[in-house]
């Protein structure tokens, strides 16, 4: 549509407060994709308005600036004048990482200065005794599956790959894919019952429990992403179904404005019908 009224201001014959009309519809429209990255559109924009959109944006970026160093009762960190609202936001949340990671170094070296707690001391030997066990089970799994013992080029091939699928899951202290893998790799019962003693099942338990809360962390940050991504509600619960139907529900709102441009594009054909609907759009 600002294409169209672009080219049809060229053709010229209409009166000037039409003219300005359509200049101010094709800026509305120009805009949005001109944000977006779209650079036809951002020389489109510039060609209609008294304002070019970079000075627009530097002004609406300072106009953030002065809130947010006005609410936040300090100068943002720039090392170049910030030209959009995105770089200015940017500097915020990077400014606010900033004071959280200091927050957390001097909760941490407050809590380093205090005389530890038995639960303290009893949490970090069941730390001490989880990394134990889960470096006995590591160990145990890479002399069995080291490829350079192998002569067999399918058997090397496989071990290969157990071993690299070992590394991962020890740097992850991923336990279970390293039990997992140990029955992969023909251990025997005996074998992997040396690293299950009674006194290493509590550790490795806690171990599990770490790699589950772990595990909810990353299924919820997929989550947010394709909140992020599709455009769903924040407190929508990310399923195939909920997608299906938020994808639906988007489907049917761009059938509904494809076919509204659409209709506008054959109302605008003749002066008539653009006058109508140019005067429908200043009123909205």
């Amino acid at each position: 549509m600002a294409i169209w009224l672009d080219q049809r201001l060229e053709k010229g014959g209409l009166p000037t407060r039409h003219q300005m009309l359509m200049r101010r519809q094709i800026c509305r429209i120009a805009i949005d994709f001109a944000l977006q990255g779209d650079h036809d559109m951002r020389v489109l924009h510039d060609a209609h308005s008294d304002q070019a959109l970079a000075d627009i944006e530097l002004a609406q970026a300072r106009e953030a600036q002065a809130y947010f160093e006005q609410t936040m009762g300090r100068a943002l960190e720039e090392d170049e004048p910030f030209e959009t609202v995105d770089d200015v936001l940017h500097a915020k949340f990077e400014q606010l990482r900033k004071q959280a990671e200091q927050r957390e170094r001097q909760k941490e070296k407050r809590k380093n200065q205090r005389t530890k707690t038995p639960s303290q001391l009893q949490a970090e030997q069941l730390l001490n005794d989880a990394q134990g066990a889960l470096r006995s089970i590591y160990r145990q799994l890479a002399s069995a599956v080291h490829p350079d013992r192998e002569s067999d080029p399918l058997e090397r091939a496989r071990k290969t790959q157990l071993m690299s699928d070992a590394n991962t899951a020890y740097s992850r202290g991923d336990l279970l894919t390293l039990l997992h893998l140990q029955l992969e790799s023909n251990l025997t019962e005996t074998q992997i019952a040396s690293n299950l003693a009674h006194d290493k099942i509590a550790a490795l338990t806690g171990l599990i429990t770490q790699r589950t809360q772990g595990i909810q962390r990353e299924l919820r940050d997929v989550e947010l992403d394709a909140i992020g991504e599709f455009g769903m509600s924040p407190a929508a619960t990310v399923s195939e179904a909920s997608l299906s139907r938020h994808l639906a529900t988007l489907q049917r709102r761009l059938h509904s404005e494809i076919t509204a441009i659409k209709s506008d594009l054959l109302t605008v054909r003749d002066d008539l019908g653009l006058k109508r609907w140019l005067k429908e759009q200043d009123a909205d």
